[in-house]
């Protein structure tokens, strides 16, 4: 029996001490790599901010510019001439040059929007859905006259049907 025991003592293999610091040791990797981590962050931000602010005013919004439309006055269809829509527009653009081409293409914008308008019969017009199809429609005219997608959002400023 005593020459069973030191069998089995032989073939178990014989503890080791485990060093206090081991676990002590992994929190230390852990933030010497997170350290690492952050220094080399903080060169390649500090060696490209000029690019990376550019890049990031870029893609925010600029403050909205506010352009407004002259009242139109239309007869809307099958009306005979007894009624009549008078509308007036402030467009949301996103950029003070687009107010440029808006001027220049003016008359353009008014005679495309004029059509739209006359093109819709009383019960349209006075329906919300239909105002807020019109809208849509609007702005969309105004994007193609000038040939960018400026328009953000367009309001009615004044929209009296009589």
């Amino acid at each position: 029996m005593a020459e069973k025991k030191k069998e089995k003592e032989k073939k178990k293999p014989k503890k080791k001490g485990i060093s206090k610091f081991l676990p002590l040791g992994k929190y230390f990797l852990i933030l010497l790599v997170l350290a690492v981590q952050g220094i080399i962050a903080y060169q390649i931000v500090d060696k490209n901010y000029d690019k990376i602010f550019t890049l990031i005013d870029s893609l925010l919004e600029p403050e909205p510019i506010h352009f407004t439309l002259e009242e139109l006055i239309v007869n809307p269809a099958g009306s005979n001439g007894q009624r009549f829509l008078v509308v007036e527009l402030s467009l949301e653009l996103r950029d003070e040059k687009h107010a440029e081409l808006i001027e220049k293409n003016k008359e353009k914008i008014k005679h495309n929007m004029l059509e739209v308008l006359s093109s819709r019969s009383v019960a349209q017009l006075n329906k919300f859905e239909e105002r807020e199809i019109l809208r849509n429609e609007l702005a969309e005219i105004t994007n193609d006259a000038i040939g960018v997608h400026s328009v953000r959002n367009l309001y009615y400023t004044r929209y009296v049907m009589q």
